[in-house]
């Protein structure tokens, strides 16, 4: 093993007890010097006893002014979802565009981590959740609140899908979402009444 990967290797330790530490003080709810100190211990035992696998397979790129640019987007798109939920929520029924359904997504980019990021977006995002993900590249099955059709909702997540591998995905993701078409799949499913 190299220098450097030995310093890579440690920086991903470092990060990773670092973020159990946060999240021990968070689920207490309590910033004291004993609780943190107790997160501090179980996090490096942690880390030392289970280490993270040392695989690159699976890079993560992040361009700063893409990431910026996405972060904006994103936050932009989860204020007006959230008010066009709230809208359907608080509509009278006869009016309300509630036509729940589930939809497999077959995305573009190859890496479990872009996927697991799309995935997550999807799933924060009001009015649509992921109920499942499998294979390498994912399929996505996607819960719409309103649903409009198949290709609409798969245009959605493509252009999601889009602008966080050219964020966070490496030259070569760029380059697959950029030439690839997107992949419809025959698997809708209403749920509720029409």
């Amino acid at each position: 093993m190299t220098g450097s990967s030995n310093r890579s290797s440690a920086l991903g330790r470092g990060v990773i007890a670092a973020w159990l530490v946060v999240m021990w003080v968070l689920l207490w709810g309590d910033l004291t010097l004993p609780n943190v100190i107790c997160g501090v211990v179980l996090a490096v035992a942690l880390v030392v006893v289970f280490p993270p696998d040392d695989t690159n397979d699976d890079p993560f790129v992040v361009r700063p002014l893409k990431a910026l640019h996405f972060l904006v987007w994103f936050l932009w798109a989860l204020i007006i979802t959230n008010v066009a939920v709230a809208k359907e929520v608080l509509a009278p029924r006869s009016r309300s565009d509630i036509r729940p359904a589930v939809v497999a997504v077959r995305l573009r980019t190859g890496s479990g981590r872009l996927a697991t990021l799309v995935a997550n977006a999807i799933t924060l995002t009001p009015g649509t959740l992921t109920i499942d993900a499998r294979g390498r590249p994912a399929v996505l099955f996607v819960h719409v609140l309103s649903f409009e059709s198949a290709e609409a909702t798969r245009a959605e997540v493509a252009d999601l899908e889009r602008r966080i591998v050219e964020a966070f995905g490496t030259a070569e993701e760029v380059e697959r979402i950029r030439s690839t078409e997107i992949v419809g799949l025959d698997e809708v499913t209403r749920s509720g009444a029409p």
